[in-house]
């Protein structure tokens, strides 16, 4: 029970006391209306030849009491209602925004091994469930199961043979719903699965509409969408009917209980055992609990699929992050001590790279793809933390220092640009919340993009597409460095900026790199080696490793892999287009 409560409020068990009591209060109140249709039904009989004598017995003083025990039931479930729905929300909210900033501390890789769509679904779907237990499945049950001990003992009391009659069936109901429970986990959990598979397609589908129209396979990439549909709905038709049929059956057990009841009840009567009084208020009495007591085997079964919602964010919660405790104000040198790192367990992308990164200077990584070029930049960002060695800034390890404390260090300009669906004002601002409006147009003049922003009919405030989508891939570029100018970092790093741009945008951009990088630690990632010719400082990758360093005119001279790709690039300048010989 307590690992089912942790799982059902992701660590935070006092959620469960406010409406546990509250359920607790009106499953208590629900036994009142009970108890008062016994004396009622007990006064009744007793003066059933003089019914004159009834109000003068007292009668009057049950229909107040029972009124008053109705109000005062009103009352608690209306107050339960409220607060629990109330304190619900709350709660739902807090656990959503830690479960939040868990996903802001996990590194990238666990992002690469889970879908999108398990985790909207996680977000939407299986926090709702959540709440639907925490405001009700979970925590009803204490009210429930109260309420069915107090009238089941109020029974047992009066009359036992009947009481057991009732109870009779249960036994057999509760291996059913053993049953039930261990088939609504299964599906629960192959639901879940082709939940995210749709959710999953429908986004790869969305996104993928520019390639699919060119390539006119619409109706292809609907037909896999139509296929992750088409195996949920007979998921969840085998989930209605098997699991469904099982609670069924279990349901038809437990109401076999009352008429079970009365058959004995009515046998005992007949025989002289039980007055008409004891039989009339136990078979009131049972119709009573059997509401609650069918309650008590939906929520168990419905518990468990919303058990399966409490495992996947508990997984998640329980993923490991990215940790550190120290802070720094200012950076040093970056050091790489024998770094070995891999995507894929077994299969290092970098190994045993040993370098030094000079504070105030420019260092680019360049080699052939696939080489472990941007990997080494994202470690340095800590989007992943290191397998093998140590990455070190100054003397502090990088694993050491806060994450949050570090990314306030850095900034970053990275080849694919995503520009958020708000305003262009928004987007530039998104490093630095705290601009004024001088200090941001001061950053989109340095990066090269106020004068097409000016241009635009709603200027700033225009609203980009969904990443950009609506501007050309050098107008979000420059977005982008205007972006990281105004985060002002001391580290700013960059993935390649002007690789996918035309002539016109790539000298556009890099005069907007160019004001960006004064007086900081730039680690620039770069294909082709002209834009790089300056740098202080040029490492060579090749497979991993570090082939060879130095300055331009350094690497010339040792006629290794870096004048090998030099050479080969001022050759692909003479590469044109050939439609073949005309006959």
């Amino acid at each position: 029970m307590r690992e089912i409560i942790r799982k059902f409020t992701m660590g935070h068990p006092k959620q469960v006391i406010e409406p546990a009591v509250w359920h607790f209060l009106e499953g208590f109140t629900m036994t009142f209306p009970t108890v008062a249709v016994y004396f009622a039904i007990n006064l009744f009989i007793e003066h059933f030849e003089n019914p004159g004598r009834i109000f003068d017995e007292g009668y009057w003083n049950i229909a107040l009491w029972m009124l008053g025990l109705f109000l005062l039931q009103l009352l608690i479930s209306t107050l339960t209602f409220l607060r629990i729905f109330l304190q619900g929300a709350i709660n739902s909210t807090d656990n959503k925004k830690e479960f939040i900033q868990k996903i802001k501390r996990l590194p990238l890789g666990f992002f690469s091994k889970t879908h999108s769509g398990e985790l909207i679904n996680t977000f939407t779907g299986d926090f709702l469930a959540i709440e639907q237990s925490m405001v009700g499945t979970f925590t009803g049950l204490f009210g429930v199961v109260f309420s069915c001990i107090i009238t089941s003992l109020f029974m047992f009391y009066f009359n036992p043979k009947m009481a057991f009659a009732f109870y009779i069936t249960i036994p057999v109901s509760g291996i059913t719903i053993a049953i039930s429970m261990k088939v609504f986990g299964r599906l629960s959990t192959e639901l879940r699965s082709a939940k995210d598979d749709t959710a999953e397609g429908l986004n790869e589908y969305l996104s993928g509409m520019k390639i699919l129209r060119s390539y006119n396979q619409v109706g292809e990439g609907f037909l896999k969408l139509q296929t992750a549909y088409r195996h949920l709905m007979q998921v969840s038709i085998k989930g209605e009917t098997a699991g469904g049929a099982l609670l069924g059956l279990a349901l038809t057990f437990a109401r076999a209980g009352l008429p079970l009841m009365c058959f004995v009840g009515s046998y005992l009567l007949l025989g002289g055992e039980i007055g008409l009084t004891s039989f009339l208020s136990i078979i009131i009495v049972g119709t009573k609990i059997i509401s609650p007591l069918l309650t008590w085997i939906r929520y168990t079964a419905v518990l468990r699929t919303h058990y399966v919602s409490a495992g996947r964010i508990d997984n998640v919660m329980k993923t490991k992050e990215l940790f550190g405790s120290k802070k720094i104000d200012c950076t040093d040198d970056i050091h790489f001590e024998n770094v070995g790192f891999s995507y894929v367990k077994g299969q290092n992308t970098i190994n045993d790279i040993s370098c030094s990164l000079k504070k105030n200077s420019l260092t680019a990584i360049v080699g052939p793809s696939g080489s472990g070029k941007s990997t080494m930049l994202k470690l340095i960002a800590r989007f992943w933390d290191v397998d093998e060695g140590n990455i070190k800034i100054g003397r502090v390890p990088l694993a050491e220092i806060h994450p949050d404390n570090w990314q306030e260090q850095i900034s970053m300009v990275l080849q694919d640009v995503y520009l958020f669906h708000e305003t262009i004002r928004e987007n530039i601002i998104f490093g630095n919340e705290h601009a004024g409006e001088e200090d941001m147009v001061r950053a989109a003049k340095l990066a090269g993009c106020h004068e097409f922003i000016e241009r635009l009919s709603e200027g700033y405030e225009t609203i980009v597409g969904e990443g950009g989508s609506t501007l050309s891939g050098g107008e979000k570029q420059r977005i982008s460095i205007a972006r990281a100018i105004l985060k002002d970092a001391p580290i700013l790093l960059l993935d390649e900026p002007t690789s996918s741009l035309d002539a016109k945008n790539e000298v556009s951009v890099q005069k907007a790199i160019s004001n960006l990088v004064k007086d900081k630690t730039v680690v620039m990632v770069a294909h082709r080696l002209k834009t790089i010719k300056n740098a202080d400082h040029i490492i060579v990758l090749d497979r991993g490793k570090i082939a060879e360093e130095g300055n331009h005119e350094q690497l010339l001279k040792k006629e290794g892999l870096y004048h090998k790709l030099w050479n080969l690039q001022n050759k692909s300048k003479e590469w044109k287009i050939s439609l073949g010989e005309k006959n």
